[in-house]
């Protein structure tokens, strides 16, 4: 009789073990997707955490303010957008950058990088510079973070959150300030390993131009 009992007794430790080690696996599997989610998450924390960078635009606000407002259309990929201006439709190509492609490693991810940042905001205004050889406006847009108070420089943001190249060979024609600005962005996020400086050596989409 003690046997049984103490068959029985010993059968209730294990089912209890049991089924506190399937809770672990199962609370395990949730840590798992959550830790994804906060990996991805990061990105964006750590920047608008480090204090060594400003994420604001060095253009004055009222310089700023004077542009053309223009309204997002479409979203090609990480570097080109099409809006509509005084109901124009226009190809923009985000200025002094370079995005990977679609179909290439972390095309896909900085697409919606971009999409986060300017797609369905209200306020956007475009700096134009030019046109490239395939007819596009070479631009700088900035959107407005209400949040902050301030407007962002859409290229500068790219950059910072390691969805972009900086081309300094297409950035001559800015002032000197933005352009050492965005090649300090460009080293910041290659030293923090954020975005596609996760990869130990990423490839740029256009191997013919040096980027940093």
């Amino acid at each position: 009789m003690e046997l049984i009992i103490g068959l029985f007794l010993f059968g209730l430790i294990g089912l209890k073990l049991l089924r506190k080690t399937k809770k672990y696996v199962r609370m395990s599997d949730g840590r798992k997707k959550r830790d994804q989610h906060v990996e991805s998450s990061k990105l964006v924390r750590g920047v608008e955490h480090d204090h060594s960078i400003k994420i604001v635009s060095t253009q004055h606000h009222k310089e700023i303010e004077k542009l053309p407002s223009v309204v997002v259309k479409n979203i090609i990929d990480g570097d080109t957008v099409d809006i509509v201006c005084n109901e124009v439709r226009e190809r923009i190509r985000l200025d002094a950058i370079d995005c990977p492609e679609d179909g290439q490693e972390w095309g896909d991810i900085a697409t919606m990088g971009l999409i986060k940042l300017i797609g369905g905001r209200k306020k956007v205004k475009l700096e134009r510079h030019g046109t490239d050889i395939y007819g596009r406006t070479i631009g700088t847009l900035f959107v407005y973070n209400s949040e902050k108070k301030c407007w962002l420089n859409v290229s500068e943001r790219m950059v910072t959150l390691g969805h972009a190249w900086v081309m300094p060979g297409f950035c001559n024609h800015l002032p000197w300030q933005r352009k050492r600005r965005l090649m300090e962005l460009g080293s910041w996020a290659r030293s923090k390993k954020v975005g596609l400086w996760k990869r130990e050596d990423p490839i740029p989409p256009c191997n013919g131009a040096k980027s940093v």
